[in-house]
């Protein structure tokens, strides 16, 4: 039965259709050969829709039905027939009507599998990721193995390696700190070894740059919150998973390469990080502190005050003034 899982690849794009594009070659070179993918354009404003289209009609141009195209409308309809080629096709690409994040975006493909309800596992993933070859077998034969123990295990995670130091890990999952309400990579920098993969076993969430999730999980757990735009989201829905009894597993077989932060200017390094992602990342750890934590909103607020003064010591006055806004607005 797990030797035919269905997968549904899902792959989100805004203003990356160059990466997509090199992510969607190494996903086509997959030896799993169970799977769909789903390719959502958050109505990118550089025409990285016409883009994907046309690569793929170069690329298929022996096997015409190996994609489809369709509206959000069209996806999300439970009402329209869906015609034998998109049901046989490859990749399905479709066009969002805005960009309404992170969440917003693969929910849209989520929600398109579910009216299917044909699939065992989705596999989300940046578009500013390559993939091994052996990735995905690797993390259906870890859910079989962990299902035949009896795990009740809902996201699965790769080893996230730099796309540019593929012998050094990015990430192998993450872990969250309840006092100052920051996030932290496992494992990164180290040398990809099997010494690293022991620490997994102490994370709070699964990195979303690969996440590998069964159905069971989504079906009971529900969608990405769309509150966060960016950030937060795949820690939200591991807490919330675990409230509904389900734990996280790690592949370490699944590698995965990823450039980090190429569509919205993220970087460990916050002195580097773009505005929106600086702004959005304080946005979406006010929700989630208030969201599972509400108790300890006071000391997100000394947080914030302080991280307003470090914006002003570097002198980026609208970032303070956008986080005390954002104080203001969201009750902190």
């Amino acid at each position: 039965m797990f030797q035919a899982a269905k997968v549904y690849i899902i792959i989100l794009n805004y203003k990356g259709w160059k990466d997509t594009i090199e992510c969607l070659i190494s996903v086509l070179s997959l030896k799993y050969d169970n799977y769909q993918i789903l390719v959502v354009d958050n109505n990118s404003p550089d025409h990285s829709f016409s883009q994907l289209t046309t690569w793929a009609n170069t690329y298929f141009k022996n096997a015409p039905d190996a994609f489809s195209v369709l509206k959000e409308s069209e996806a999300l309809s439970n009402t329209r027939s869906k015609p034998t080629s998109e049901l046989a096709a490859r990749i399905i690409f479709i066009e969002a009507n805005a960009n309404r994040g992170f969440a917003a975006g693969n929910n849209i493909a989520m929600q398109y599998a579910l009216g299917k309800a044909d699939f065992n596992y989705l596999w989300l993933l940046n578009n500013d990721t390559t993939v091994d070859k052996e990735s995905l077998s690797a993390l259906i034969n870890q859910a079989v193995n962990d299902c035949s123990k009896n795990n009740n295990i809902g996201i699965w995670g790769s080893k996230l390696l730099f796309y540019h130091r593929p012998t050094i890990i990015q990430a192998l999952g993450g872990k969250f700190n309840h006092t100052t309400f920051t996030t932290k990579h496992i494992g990164e920098n180290q040398a990809d070894s099997p010494a690293a993969d022991e620490t997994v076993l102490e994370a709070d969430y699964i990195v979303g740059a690969s996440m590998f999730v069964s159905a069971e999980f989504v079906t009971k757990v529900g969608l990405l919150d769309e509150n966060y735009f960016l950030y937060f989201e795949e820690l939200d829905w591991a807490t919330r998973g675990r409230q509904k009894g389900f734990q996280l597993g790690y592949a370490s077989e699944s590698r995965v390469y990823h450039k980090e932060g190429q569509t919205i200017g993220s970087s460990s390094n916050g002195a580097k990080k773009s505005i929106l992602a600086d702004i959005e990342g304080v946005r979406s750890k006010i929700h989630f502190v208030k969201k599972f934590y509400p108790a300890k909103m006071p000391l997100l607020y000394l947080i914030l005050l302080a991280s307003v003064f470090l914006r002003l010591k570097r002198l980026q006055f609208n970032r303070a003034k956008s986080i005390l806004r954002l104080m203001i607005q969201r009750g902190v």
